[in-house]
């Protein structure tokens, strides 16, 4: 094998990881654009080292095999870590679910076949995004309209952005103006009732509410 060809393997893998990536990056997924890519680049990268070991050391189909099966069950850990879980309700399914995908996409890169992973990765990006529309036309969504009174923390607004980037939830309108000692927070986005009560009680466990209106 040589090196253009190993070179060939790493770009196709940073493209298309990077393009999973991306929707991922803009539905405000912990896991973004970087982390697709990482995860896939390491996996075409493992696979070609195998390929380069059965070449050059003798070693047989099975090195392939232990090699792929490796990446996948350390890829279960990474997205393990990715799956959240606060008082019985748990986020983070498809997230950990994606980065178990772009592993086996780099996996499929990494084995030399071109084809099958173009075709792989146009119709994960089909199913994240078509998908995902009529999820959202038809898992009945709501409009959110939230008014917070939380202590002048300088953190607040991270904190607040953060918990929704966990939760899946796109803020809109957001507007912050300070009172005294505490700031007035106010703020839009539209979700199920299912994701908007596990929103819900991840800004309740926020120790800086004072208070909580939501119309």
């Amino acid at each position: 094998m040589e090196i253009l060809e190993v070179l060939l393997k790493l770009v196709l893998a940073i493209a298309l990881g990077g393009l999973i990536g991306l929707e991922r990056e803009a539905s405000q997924k912990p896991a973004g654009f970087r982390t697709n890519i990482l995860v896939c680049v390491a996996s075409a990268m493992m696979m070609t080292l195998a390929s380069l070991l059965v070449e050059s050391k003798g070693g047989t189909v099975d090195t392939l095999v232990r090699m792929a099966a490796g990446v996948i069950t350390g890829v279960g850990f990474l997205g393990a870590g990715t799956i959240l879980q606060a008082r019985g309700t748990i986020a983070g399914l498809t997230t950990a679910t994606t980065l178990w995908l772009v592993a086996g996409l780099g996996l499929v890169i990494g084995a030399g076949y071109y084809v099958p992973a173009l075709i792989f990765t146009a119709l994960t990006i089909v199913t994240l995004l078509l998908f995902g529309r009529i999820e959202n036309t038809y898992l009945q969504k709501s409009q959110f309209h939230y008014h917070l009174k939380a202590k002048a923390r300088p953190y607040i607004l991270a904190s607040l952005r953060k918990l929704a980037l966990h939760h899946g939830v796109r803020l809109e309108r957001l507007t912050m103006k300070q009172e005294g000692s505490s700031y007035l927070l106010a703020f839009s986005f539209s979700a199920s009732e299912e994701k908007e009560q596990e929103f819900n009680q991840g800004l309740l466990e926020l120790a800086d509410i004072e208070e909580l209106k939501i119309d």
